[in-house]
């Protein structure tokens, strides 16, 4: 039994040792040896395992790769809570991964690599990705689509809570994976936290000397900043001295970012004092905006992996349940991880309905 899978599968119900344990009706401490690899299941115990855990037992004993999404851990909750997210994304991406490995992505532009990196400063790497995937100057319509058209795969999914926006993952040999929280409701704030998750792809990946935790956070913060709003167009469009609420809601509408995005990266540029930054933090707070800004920005809908499923549903002519048998899980779990994709279990079982002639 593979050791690393089991305690995904456990940790994607936010389920603790106890807890599985008792639903599985194993005991605990053979559980925690089974985890570290220190003792093996027999098969019925790997049965009942699977069945709790609610995966097929050869997700139990598969040789899988499995690797530690990056995202924005401050803003998970608690511990338990961050392992569930990386659990869960981590069996999206397995399942996902296994649906488009006979599909050919043919990407007119790349990630940066190892043997072509890109400068180590944030806004000289924004600047590079900029230029290297072709962006043109001013607002990014469509940072989703530029992702994939850098061949990777933006998959909306399911994180199991909603403080968390986005996630990257890689593993070597497979494509690069940014993740989108189904529960995001504020499109610009869904924007910045994928750009700051490329940040971590581009800045951090393949790096021996990459900082971590809270410098590797301000990093992959610069960059998301410098990426969505570049110094120069955001220096000439606040030129004059004073600046109000109002011009930051306009510009919020123009460049599909949060007010306080647009505030904060005024005050890194030199365009406002300490002084006129509290002045609009107030404001702000004394308005409500904290929490949702006015003028509703949509999300962006990725493509590539919706496209990979099409070409399976017609091309192969898989039903839903010759897809979860590929994927490797259940239906009813692809539904709950990725709802944009699938539907559950129960409404492909429905009985079908006709006229009698």
């Amino acid at each position: 039994m593979n050791p690393a899978a089991l305690r995904t599968a456990r940790e994607a119900l936010g389920w603790t040792q106890a807890e599985a344990a008792q639903r599985a009706e194993v005991p605990q401490p053979e559980l925690s040896r089974w985890e570290r690899g220190l003792r093996q299941a027999n098969s019925e115990q790997i049965e009942r395992l699977a069945v709790a855990l609610q995966v097929p037992a050869s997700f139990l004993l598969a040789d899988l790769r499995l690797a530690r999404p990056i995202h924005r851990t401050a803003k998970a909750e608690t511990k338990r809570s961050e392992r569930m997210v990386n659990a869960r994304l981590e069996l999206a991406r397995i399942a996902a991964s296994r649906l488009v490995a006979d599909i050919e992505i043919a990407a007119p532009f790349d990630f940066p690599t190892a043997e072509d990196p890109t400068p180590p400063d944030p806004e000289a790497a924004a600047e590079a990705i900029r230029r290297v995937w072709r962006i043109p100057p001013g607002p990014i319509n469509d940072l989703t689509a530029h992702v994939e058209s850098a061949g990777g795969i933006v998959l909306r999914a399911d994180f199991g809570v909603d403080s968390i926006l986005a996630a990257y993952c890689h593993v070597r040999a497979d494509a690069r994976w940014c993740f989108l929280n189904v529960r995001a409701a504020d499109g610009a704030r869904a924007r910045f936290s994928l750009a700051h998750e490329i940040g971590h792809a581009v800045l951090h990946w393949d790096r021996f000397d990459a900082p971590e935790g809270p410098d590797a956070e301000r990093e992959a913060h610069r960059f998301a900043a410098a990426l969505l709003m570049p110094a120069a167009e955001i220096r000439a469009m606040f030129a004059h001295a004073r600046l109000t609420l109002d011009d930051f809601v306009h510009a919020r509408m123009r460049w599909r970012v949060s007010i306080q995005a647009l505030v904060t990266r005024a005050y890194d540029l030199g365009l406002l004092s300490i002084h006129q930054r509290t002045r609009l933090w107030k404001q702000i707070s004394a308005r409500g905006w904290r929490r949702a800004e006015p003028g509703p920005i949509d999300l962006e809908v990725p493509s590539t992996f919706a496209g990979a499923l099409e070409l399976q549903r017609t091309e192969h002519e898989y039903s839903e349940n010759e897809l979860a048998d590929v994927a490797g899980l259940p239906l009813f779990r692809l539904a709950e991880f990725m709802p944009d994709y699938f539907a559950p279990e129960s409404s492909s079982n429905r009985a079908a309905l006709r006229l009698i002639k």
